[in-house]
């Protein structure tokens, strides 16, 4: 008898998951002109993020002459800059391109844009601190950006956190969007053998993009960041690839 009720018993229905949209500001730091914020809008008073009504993305096209007045249209865009080191260095040699580079961590985001000012690249480099996911999906308008660059990101070993690792099929996504038509470059490096695996899989099955060169590329215009400096001294080994994203006209 119990075993004709189990038998009969209906399977559990899973509970769909809904992740929330909430809203999202940029604003620019009254302290550092190169720095940019883009975090969640708070109930006043509180730490509690504010929540769309509707569930749907707050999503509000930006104008690059916002963040960067002057630039020629030639936009590039640096995911994870940590204490800035390739941004400000590339933004020397670079004089005419427009770079933006990104951080989660505001003390780091800080430092990089502090660093910005001191090199005398303000005027073209910046640093978005916020989750630079939602600012592509949200912000950023299709066809708009020329390269990008991502150097070193933590890896999130743990089994458990490869949930926050960012690069994944819904953010190449919203790259291969935001990127202009033609042959466009993303450069990838990192030290951690597993993750680069998980990431190179991520782009070889990725509609549209091809890995031009696999783990032996040498640091882009020979600029290590300073994660790649300190674990080069230790010996450990360093992948770095370039991906190209084919996009029809």
């Amino acid at each position: 008898m119990n075993e004709e009720i189990q038998n009969t018993a209906k399977p559990k229905e899973k509970k769909e998951i809904v992740i929330p949209e909430f809203y999202r500001d940029l604003n620019r730091d009254k302290e550092y002109p190169c720095l940019w914020h883009f975090v969640h809008r708070h109930l006043p008073g509180t730490r509690k993020p504010v929540q769309t009504p509707d569930n749907q993305p707050d999503k509000h096209p930006l104008d690059w002459k916002e963040i960067f007045p002057n630039h020629n249209g030639h936009i590039e865009i640096e995911i994870g800059s940590g204490k800035g080191g390739f941004l400000v260095e590339y933004g020397k040699r670079h004089p005419e391109i427009s770079i933006l580079g990104s951080e989660w961590d505001l003390t780091w985001a800080h430092y990089a844009a502090s660093r910005e000012m001191r090199n005398g690249v303000g005027e073209n480099t910046a640093m978005l601190r916020g989750d630079v996911f939602y600012f592509l999906r949200d912000r950023v308008q299709s066809n708009s950006v020329d390269a990008f660059h991502m150097y070193f990101p933590d890896p999130w070993p743990k089994e458990r956190h490869h949930k926050n690792r960012l690069l994944r099929p819904e953010f190449l996504t919203e790259v291969a969007r935001v990127l202009k038509p033609g042959k466009r470059l993303f450069f990838w490096g990192t030290d951690h053998k597993e993750y680069n695996e998980v990431a190179l899989e991520t782009f070889d099955h990725f509609c549209g993009a091809t890995v031009l060169e696999r783990n032996t590329a040498s640091p882009t215009e020979g600029i290590m960041t300073n994660f790649e400096k300190k674990y080069r001294q230790e010996g450990r080994p360093i992948y770095r690839s370039i991906i190209e994203f084919d996009k029809a006209e």
